[in-house]
């Protein structure tokens, strides 16, 4: 006795071909959600990689900011600012945001020469070296709570970029 593998049955045990390939489509689907999820992951979609990694000019093209749009609550995430075209004795960065409170400086290279707060902004000033006209610097924050973060970086209260960064929990 020949069975067809494509018709239902009631012995050995009962089926029921129609909604048995009706599974076999959700599974299928299921997977290749799942991969689709773990390329995504892997390709920086919810922390690091190249779907993340942003890039932000203000219009004079003074400062630029490298940042990752997508991280995580409490991992640690990385902001390059770099600035051109320095002037007068000192230059100065103003980062503001609602959220600041909820973000913790866990790095910043160099060390600024004065630092201070103000209601929704945090002010770094550095001395500027006789002839520097370009300076890079390095900030590492951590994020403490979930959602969007608005963000405004200003240098020397001329030249400024907004960006936003969202946070998984």
């Amino acid at each position: 006795m020949a069975d067809n593998e494509n018709q239902s049955r009631h012995y050995p045990v009962k089926e029921n071909m129609p909604w048995q390939r009706i599974e076999w489509r959700i599974q299928h689907a299921g997977f290749a959600l799942l991969l689709l999820i773990v390329v995504a992951g892997a390709a920086g979609l919810f922390s690091k990689g190249w779907l993340s990694n942003q890039s932000v000019a203000s219009a004079d093209k003074r400062l630029s900011v490298d940042y990752e749009r997508f991280g995580r609550r409490e991992s640690n995430m990385d902001m390059t600012l770099r600035l051109r075209q320095l002037r007068g004795g000192d230059y100065q960065i103003r980062l503001r945001s609602p959220q600041l409170d909820n973000i913790q400086l866990q790095t910043l290279q160099p060390q600024p020469d004065e630092a201070w707060s103000t209601g929704d902004s945090l002010v770094l000033r550095w001395h500027r070296r006789a002839a520097q006209q370009e300076a890079t610097i390095w900030i590492g924050t951590q994020a403490q709570d979930f959602g969007r973060y608005r963000l405004t970086v200003t240098l020397d209260e001329a030249s400024g970029v907004q960006f936003s960064q969202f946070i998984y929990p």
